[in-house]
Parts: structure tokens; C-alpha cells; sequence
């Protein structure tokens, strides 16, 4: 259409179906925008969302034929339309990431501050640490268990082993970088561990000094600061995530275009798995919820924006906000509970990305290579991924370090280039990965506030009348 540089490699307008795949997106952001206006509740519109990204995908994917990976790649109105779409969708993303730090530091500081007197902090980071760990560790036996079942990795034929240099990191070095040595750089890097034992002493130190009479005044202009802030941040959050149906569609839509049919049979065993363990994984957690009383339907039911959000944009850190916000508005947590246990949860114990996800490419690698497989093999896995789960970015590509980390623990890194056909459909699988990471966390945030007897159990099991307060500021 238009053989220009400025249209082919400035604009990415070149071709005729580019501006028609654009036309089809800008159809289904009006409808949306319909549907919206309607005052259709936000969950409802959030799942006509996916149907509509998932339909999209599949009709420019007809549009082209249903190419191959390698045709897609040499399709320039297919490379156009990915470039746009992805421009869409990563910008939410883009802009519910920039309140990510800011939320975290002034949410963790104001908690404690707030913090009644009573309240036993000691006892939320042990619960905390045990359901994150402890969670971590039975996605993981899942992930072993599918992996052995079906023989995974025994389809493939190894002809060359390809042999790629990968970071090995031991558990003292896990550890240690954890402790923020440059709170800047923990800020940069989305250590989030880091910036949570940052805020931590921010907030107690300044909770000490405002229990002094000579501090008080000007420690009380401090905490009203905190909370001015905490406020502002999260009505900016909710504000963007108004948005978020749009950005699910632009999404999910380039999603399927990008990778195409072909390559997802060609690893198809592996991504029935994944999405098996992430059903499972969600039967597990219906368990432990009914354990501690609670009804995991009603959990389910007004968790889905969150869980939907973790799905889409393939972010824990990114769904931060909202998973914040649905735990206390929809579920009746309490906010420090909220707030600590959603902001580890979305780097550590994160149980599709760092569970079962590493626990199957171990066994995969195992079978392919052919390593003896016994119980020690077993249990190594799983205590491997249990401690590999520590401060793992809670970002697209973070299950690909925790992969790394887990082949290094089991003396295999050397093999990490057979992972090739997994890791090119990676964001297919990582969509159900963040979305059990997003659940987990919630979980855990759920049983242990009611352990801790602070869960606002009349809030939680209240219909949800009024669907959209969670976008409230």
C-alpha cells in the first residue's frame, strides 16, 4: 500500500490488512464502549472482553490462513498488526506497572503505621511465609506428578543437545540479594521483597517515633502524608484499570496471532499440562478454603477481575493493584493482611511460575536425557522450587529464570537449550501460570487473615451488589 520508509518502518502502516486488523480493534473497543455505557457490570464486561481478544485472534489468524510460525514472521501486515496490537495492551500494562513501587511503599508503611496495638505482625510474616512456601510446594508435586504420568519429554527426539549458558544462582546469593543494599535499585530491579523490608523499617522506625511525645506532632504530619499518598496512588490505579477490557482485548487477540496454531500443537502435550496443574491448582485451593470455612464460591466469583487480569497481562506485579483492591473491597481482608501478603505474593511462592511450571521442565529434562528418576530426584525437585520461588520478578519471563534455577539446583543447566519448543510458545502457558499466581496469593491472603481472626467475614460472604465497586477510589 504504502512503500515508504516512513509507513513500513516508522509507522508500521504499510499494508491494506494492517489498517483492516486496526478497523477489526477499533470495532471491538466500541463495542465495549457499548456495552460499557450500558452499565454492565465490570466483571461481565471483563469476560465479554476475553470472548471478543480470543475471537479477534482466531479471525486474523483466518484472515492469513492459520501461517506457520515462520510465516508469520515474514508477513509484514501480520508483523504490523502485532506491533499495534501489543502497543495497545502493553501500554495498560505499562501504566498499572508505574503505580506498582509507589503502591507498595506507601501501602506498607501506612499498614504499619495504622497497625493496632494488638495486632501480631510476627504471627502474618510466619503464616505469610508457610502458605506462600507451602503452597509453592504442592503446585510443584503437581507439576511432578502430570510430568511422570504422561512421560513427559519421552515424545521428543533428541538429535543435538544445545548447549546455552545460563546464570547459576545458589541459595545464599537468593538470599542475600534479596536485602535491598540500593533501595533505588531494588525499585529498578522490582525486588519486591526488598522494597517490602525497606518499607518495613520505614514504618516501624516511624511508629516508634510517634509513640514518643517529642515526635508525635510532626510524626502524625508524616502518617497523614502516607495516607494522602496511598490514597492518590490507588485512585490512579483504579482509574487505569477502568480500562482494563480494552487491554485484555488487544491482548489475548495478539497473543494468538503472534504464535499461530501450528506451534501450539507443536507443543501441545505441554500446554494441556500447564493448564491441567492450573485446574487443579484451583481445586486445591477450593480445598483450603472450605477447610477454613469459607466459601470458595463466593471467593471465585468476585476474585474473577483480578484472576482475569493476572491471565491477560501475564504480570503478578502488574496485577498488583488489583488484587490489593478485590481482596479488601470484595472479600472483606484486612488491609495490612491485603497488602503484605498480596505484595510477596506476586514475587515469591508464586505457584504456576515458580511450582509446577519448573517441577515439569526438571522431569522433562530428566526423561529426555534419560536421568534415573527416583523419590530423592522427587524430593529435590520440589524443595528446589519451594526455595527457587524467593524473589523471582513477578514479570512476563520471570518462570524462565525460575526454569534456570531449577535445572542448575538439579545439576542440569547445561541442558537448558532443549527447552527451545517450550519456551517459543511461552506466553500461551504463562497466561495460566500468572493467573494460579494471582489466585495463590490471594488464597493465602484469605486463610490467613481468617486464621488471624481479622477477616471481615460478613463483608465476605455479602452478595455482590453494587459489581463495580472495586473501581471506586
Amino acid at each position: 500500500m504504502f512503500e515508504t520508509a516512513l509507513f513500513t518502518n516508522f509507522l508500521k502502516l504499510s499494508q491494506s490488512m494492517t489498517i483492516l486488523s486496526l478497523g477489526l480493534l477499533g470495532l471491538s473497543f466500541f463495542i465495549m464502549y457499548f456495552i460499557e455505557k450500558k452499565k454492565v457490570s465490570f466483571s461481565i464486561r471483563m469476560l465479554v472482553a476475553l470472548v471478543v481478544g480470543v475471537t479477534l485472534g482466531f479471525v486474523i489468524q483466518g484472515i492469513a490462513g492459520f501461517p506457520s510460525p515462520e510465516e508469520i514472521k515474514n508477513t509484514p501486515w501480520i508483523q504490523e498488526t502485532i506491533t499495534w496490537y501489543a502497543f495497545f495492551g502493553n501500554a495498560f500494562v505499562s501504566f498499572i506497572r508505574m503505580l506498582v513501587i509507589p503502591i507498595i511503599l506507601s501501602s506498607m508503611i501506612q499498614v504499619i503505621l495504622t497497625l493496632k496495638s494488638d495486632f501480631n505482625i510476627s504471627s502474618l510474616v510466619k503464616r505469610t511465609l508457610f502458605w506462600l512456601m507451602f503452597t509453592t510446594g504442592i503446585a510443584a508435586s503437581v507439576g511432578v506428578i502430570l510430568a511422570l504420568m504422561t512421560n513427559l519429554g519421552a515424545q521428543v527426539s533428541i538429535v543435538e543437545t544445545t548447549r546455552v549458558s545460563r546464570p547459576v544462582v545458589d541459595l545464599s546469593n537468593i538470599l542475600l540479594n534479596l536485602i535491598p543494599s540500593n533501595p533505588a535499585k531494588a525499585m529498578v530491579d522490582n525486588n519486591v521483597i526488598g522494597i517490602v523490608i525497606f518499607a518495613s523499617l520505614i514504618g516501624s522506625s516511624a511508629r516508634i517515633m510517634r509513640s514518643k511525645e517529642k515526635y508525635q506532632k510532626v510524626m502524625d504530619l508524616f502518617a497523614d502524608f502516607i495516607d494522602a499518598s496511598y490514597r492518590i496512588v490507588m485512585s490512579m490505579a483504579m482509574t487505569i484499570i477502568k480500562f482494563m477490557p480494552y487491554a485484555v482485548i488487544a491482548l489475548m487477540s495478539r497473543t494468538l496471532i503472534s504464535y499461530g496454531l501450528i506451534a501450539i500443537q507443536e507443543a501441545l502435550l505441554f500446554i494441556v499440562l500447564i493448564y491441567l496443574a492450573s485446574f487443579i491448582m484451583l481445586g486445591v485451593y477450593f480445598i483450603l478454603l472450605s477447610f477454613h470455612g469459607l466459601n470458595p464460591i463466593t471467593f471465585f466469583k468476585k476474585s474473577f477481575p483480578a484472576l482475569l487480569m493476572g491471565f491477560s497481562s501475564r504480570s503478578s506485579i502488574g496485577s498488583l493493584p488489583m488484587t490489593i483492591s478485590v481482596l479488601e473491597k470484595k472479600l472483606g481482608v484486612n488491609t495490612g493482611t491485603a497488602n503484605f501478603v498480596a505484595s510477596l505474593g506476586s514475587t515469591m511462592g508464586m505457584n504456576g511460575c515458580a511450582g509446577y511450571f519448573p517441577a515439569m521442565v526438571a522431569i522433562m529434562i530428566a526423561i529426555m536425557t534419560g536421568t534415573p528418576i527416583d523419590a530423592s530426584f522427587i524430593v529435590m525437585v520440589v524443595i528446589i522450587a519451594m526455595v527457587g520461588s524467593l524473589g523471582i520478578a513477578g514479570i512476563p519471563g520471570s518462570a524462565t529464570m525460575a526454569a534456570s534455577i531449577m535445572l542448575a539446583g538439579i545439576g542440569m543447566s547445561e541442558y537448558f537449550g532443549l527447552l527451545a519448543i517450550v519456551l517459543a510458545i511461552d506466553p500461551i502457558i504463562d497466561m495460566a501460570r500468572t493467573l494460579i499466581n494471582v489466585a495463590g496469593a490471594m488464597v493465602s491472603a484469605v486463610c490467613i487473615d481468617k486464621e488471624l481472626g481479622t477477616l471481615d467475614m460478613v463483608h465476605y460472604n455479602s452478595k455482590d451488589s453494587a459489581s463495580d465497586d472495586i473501581l471506586s477510589s
